[in-house]
């Protein structure tokens, strides 16, 4: 909101950081940075958008800055009842943004769990530091890579830069540089090695700061699987990533491919799904959820999968080539053929995808067709950038029975690093291989420390904690509490909140959440409502209360919202406030 609409990139920024922190905590469910943004600056019905994200509960919020000052605001939604349940504001010095984000944070997650139930909040948060200029540099640099350009994020890369050069020691600044880097290599904006080389040095600089930052885990993980081939520790860095950011979309899509490449089939489904329903508007997640039916076999599934994406984007070329690959191998070649004669390049061009259809004829017999396209094949090559095209060398001669040929293909592609040979024992054609001895030469495709990994499917990744209260302190803290809501009625205070509450009763924050949730079933503000209206209901009756108004007794019985108050009335008594006292 400020005058100077250039520095949308710092509200944008600020907004990505409050998720992110809200995000490392276990048992909330945090839609992804992507799908937030797309309801920006549009007016849509709040219950709308909570429909389209699957959420309870939404945050709004603004930032205006002016010279060295910074006011934000922000305030809870109901997404249901569309009603605001809790507004803020903060007036702050730009210096020490770090404690503004980290009070917001917090307050906004004690806000959440009192209005939709327990889950546990760390009392103090690591301290983060940098300089205000070389943080202005970094949000600059996060939202030229959200626009996910090759230009963009080469001048992302340039902004990180000039951030590092102002704050070498800043751990995120280095994470997010291993990031950038990674997806240049991935697109191939420049050569892999060197791209890789790069992330990975970025990454162990971030690590060397701060062990415990995801993105910087994320990055190295991706380094180890993707450049060097070593599926066990690329596993291990995205399992810390995922321990310190539960709701990290990016490490759940990375760690669905590893498993499917472990043979860890159900973790892998589940972590796809839980990023497709922390990122729903993303419609490109889908593909990695066909991609992992595809590969595990499953291919009546993967096509339904992947026709659901083509329906939103018919131009998405890797999932447009997906298709294909699934009606080859489900043997309906005709359609395959077809469909590999009109792969889009763009929102307006097709190419025919010569690789594919060669694979497709050979697969179905036609090795005269499947000949003529390997020679167009190596006369034209093409790059369509599809995320495993598999080599119509290999494939094809194989099929045509030329097993020298192939092996040599082969063993040319790993030494390339070729994506597809990942998932080499899903692909028909090498089930022809298995009985030649060479064939042991694809078990070298990734190194091994020979320990097994298959991690429970739905394993939350969060730092194992001991259990907060038996069944007997549950108990003894309840009857406490309602003891204490009898005899001393804080619910009459307007701004009693649950960690106040929590230390009249001498109890942390954390453990009366959990007596609320397991002793009583209810969440803090329809406990603390509940006394509210009782006490309305009461003092509503009193002979010589009808002068004041509805407002001004809910006001006194502990309300400061009349929306609120009406709210609650209606869900706790089925009626108004006006038709409850005419009766």
């Amino acid at each position: 909101m400020s005058a100077n609409k250039e520095n949308e990139y710092f509200s944008d920024g600020i907004t990505e950081e409050i998720i992110n922190a809200l995000a490392k905590i276990d048992g909330l469910r945090v839609t992804s940075r992507t799908s937030a943004f797309h309801f920006k600056g549009k007016n849509i019905p709040v219950r709308e958008i909570g429909q389209k994200l699957g959420v309870s509960t939404l945050l709004e919020g603004s930032v205006r800055l002016s010279g060295n000052s910074i006011r934000i605001t922000a305030q809870l939604i109901d997404a249901a009842e569309d009603f605001h349940f809790w507004s803020e504001t903060w007036d702050r010095k730009l210096d020490n943004i770090f404690k503004v984000q980290d009070e917001i944070s917090l307050l906004i997650a004690e806000k959440l769990r009192e209005q939709i139930g327990h889950f546990e909040i760390e009392e103090h948060t690591k301290a983060r530091h940098t300089e205000i200029g070389a943080y202005e540099w970094y949000l600059k640099s996060k939202s030229s890579f959200a626009k996910f350009q090759k230009a963009d994020i080469l001048k992302a890369v340039n902004e990180i830069e000039k951030a590092i050069a102002i704050d070498t020691e800043c751990p995120f600044y280095h994470a997010s540089k291993a990031i950038y880097y990674g997806y240049l290599g991935l697109v191939n904006a420049i050569p892999g090695s060197e791209a890789f080389t790069m992330s990975k040095k970025a990454a162990l600089r971030a690590l060397q700061l701060d062990p415990t930052d995801p993105e910087a885990n994320y990055s190295i993980g991706m380094v180890h699987y993707f450049f060097e081939k070593d599926l066990d520790t690329a596993e291990s860095y995205l399992e810390l990533a995922l321990k310190y950011r539960p709701n990290y979309v990016n490490a759940l899509l990375g760690g669905s491919v590893m498993d499917v490449v472990s043979g860890n089939n159900e973790r892998s489904l589940y972590r796809v799904k839980k990023a497709i329903e922390l990122d729903p508007l993303t419609y490109s997640h889908i593909y990695y959820h066909a991609s992992a039916l595809q590969r595990m076999g499953r291919y009546e599934e993967a096509l339904v999968e992947v026709n659901k994406l083509l329906k939103v984007i018919p131009y998405h070329t890797n999932s447009y080539c997906l298709k294909g690959t699934i009606l080859n191998r489900l043997k309906r070649y005709n359609e395959a053929i077809a469909h590999f004669k009109t792969v889009p390049v763009s929102t307006e061009n097709t190419t025919i995808y010569y690789a594919g259809t060669g694979i497709v004829y050979a697969s179905c017999g036609n090795l005269e067709k499947a000949r003529e396209y390997l020679t167009i094949c190596s006369k034209q090559p093409q790059n369509l950038h599809l995320a495993s095209e598999e080599n119509p060398s290999v494939i094809i001669n194989i099929y045509l029975g030329n097993f020298e040929v192939a092996f040599n293909e082969i063993e040319k592609d790993i030494a390339a690093g070729k994506y597809y040979l990942n998932f080499y024992r899903e692909i028909p054609a090498f089930k022809l291989l298995t009985g030649d001895p060479r064939y042991r030469i694809l078990d070298t495709i990734f190194k091994s420390d020979g320990i097994s990994r298959t991690g429970n499917p739905t394993e939350n990744y969060s730092v194992t904690k001991k259990t907060l209260l038996d069944e007997n302190q549950i108990k003894t803290y309840k009857n406490q509490l309602l003891d204490y809501m009898v005899s001393e009625k804080p619910f009459l205070d307007i701004r009693l909140s649950l960690r106040k509450l929590a230390k009249q009763l001498r109890i942390s924050p954390n453990h009366l959440s959990l007596v609320l949730n397991e002793g009583l079933g209810k969440n803090f503000n329809n406990f603390v409502n509940h006394y509210r209206i009782e006490e309305f209901k009461t003092v509503a009756k009193k002979p010589g209360r009808s002068y004041i108004t509805i407002a001004a007794l809910a006001y006194e019985c502990g309300f400061n919202s009349k929306t609120v108050f009406n709210t609650y009335f209606k869900q706790e008594t089925g009626l108004t406030p006006s038709e409850f006292l005419k009766t």
